[in-house]
């Protein structure tokens, strides 16, 4: 996919303003026949660190010439940006994440929104919590969707929240007949 997809934000207006010598990790979410996992450049570690929810025994086989070429995207990128800022990639190494397996076959998407928002560089108390329960689980998709369909600069929130009430009423009116027969 990354063949494909323009990773030049040298021009991208919401990329003007963002200072990257400051960033210590750079997330690249992936997907390779459905399932999602996470390449993270870690600045500080010196590692390029591959986070699996199925820990894929077959990295080398599937994912590893992948990840290399988002990594040098990375890098080619932050050679052009950051002449002052030295990083030294030859002595970067690989981490690939052991400890995570997803209880079900389609999480993946959610263990990858999670990292994003919890990943240190290292395992920690936030991505182990009952992570394995799919009701929990279940519940952060439920609270992401909320979040994304009640935001203020949702343009379809309206049109959303209208046919929600519309099909409330609706299965409303239904459980009614029903409950009168």
């Amino acid at each position: 996919y990354y063949d494909k997809v323009d990773l030049d934000i040298t021009n991208k207006e919401w990329a003007k303003n963002l200072n990257f010598t400051e960033c210590n990790l750079w997330f690249f979410p992936y997907c390779n026949n459905k399932h999602y996992i996470m390449i993270c450049v870690n600045i500080k570690a010196e590692r390029f660190e591959v986070l699996d929810s199925l820990r894929h025994k077959d990295f080398e086989k599937t994912y590893k010439s992948m990840a290399e070429r988002v990594v040098q995207y990375a890098i080619n990128y932050m050679k052009t940006q950051f002449a002052d800022k030295t990083v030294r990639w030859e002595r970067f190494s690989w981490f690939k994440l052991e400890k995570v397996t997803q209880p079900d076959q389609i999480s993946c998407g959610m263990y990858v929104i999670r990292w994003m928002r919890h990943w240190e560089g290292k395992y920690n108390s936030a991505l182990t919590k009952d992570w394995k329960r799919i009701d929990l689980i279940n519940e952060e998709r439920e609270c992401l969707m909320l979040d994304i369909i009640l935001d203020e600069e949702n343009l379809e929130r309206e049109r959303i929240m209208k046919e929600a009430t519309k099909y409330c009423n609706m299965k409303n009116k239904k459980k009614e007949l029903k409950g009168r027969k």
